[in-house]
C-alpha cells in the first residue's frame, strides 16, 4: 500500500456520486480512477475489512489525504475495486454496481479532467429523485433515451 502526501494543502478533491442514497467518492490520480474504500463498504453493505485490501497487489490501494477529511482515507484502484466486487466480496448485486461503474461513473471521472468547453462531457445530474448521467454539450444536457424511459417509468409508478 502507498502513502503519498497530497501537494495541495487541503487535501485532493473527490467527485461525489450517488447510487440508491449513498455517496461514492472517487478521484482521478495520475489519470487512473480511485474510489474511497469507506464509501464503497456503504455500497455493497459490507465492510472491506484489512485482509480483502492485503490481498490486492500493492499498486491497488493507497491514502490520500482528502479535502474534508481529517484522516488519509483508504483508496482502491479501478482494477482493485473490480478484484474487490467481483473477486473477494461476491454477490449477485455488485454486477449491477460494476455496470454503473463501469458505464456511468469511470467515464463521468474521466470527462471530469477534460478542460475543453467547446468538448462534450459526461455528468451526472439529479432529476426527480435519481441520479443519472447526462450530456453537457454546448449548454444543453443530453440523457440517455433508456435512462429517459427509466426515469418516467419509475415516476409515474410513484
Amino acid at each position: 500500500m502507498n502513502l503519498s502526501i497530497s501537494p495541495a494543502d487541503d487535501g485532493l478533491i473527490p467527485t461525489l456520486f450517488v447510487r440508491y442514497n449513498r455517496q461514492l467518492r472517487a478521484l482521478l490520480i495520475e489519470q487512473q480512477a480511485w474510489f474511497v474504500v469507506r464509501d464503497l463498504s456503504k455500497l455493497i453493505n459490507r465492510p472491506v475489512e484489512a485482509h480483502l485490501i492485503g490481498r490486492l497487489d500493492h499498486d491497488q490501494s493507497r491514502r490520500e489525504r482528502l479535502a474534508g477529511s481529517p484522516e488519509p482515507e483508504l483508496l482502491v484502484s479501478e482494477s482493485g475495486l473490480y478484484a474487490l466486487l467481483l473477486i473477494y466480496c461476491h454477490h449477485p448485486e455488485n454486477r449491477s454496481l460494476r455496470q454503473w461503474l463501469t458505464n456511468d461513473v469511470v467515464p463521468t471521472l474521466r470527462d471530469f479532467s477534460n478542460h475543453d468547453v467547446r468538448l462534450p462531457r459526461r455528468r451526472m445530474q439529479h432529476l426527480l429523485g435519481e441520479s443519472l448521467p447526462v450530456m453537457d454539450w454546448q449548454g444543453n444536457l443530453w440523457l440517455r433515451w433508456r435512462d429517459a424511459v427509466g426515469l418516467m417509468e419509475n415516476h409515474l409508478r410513484a
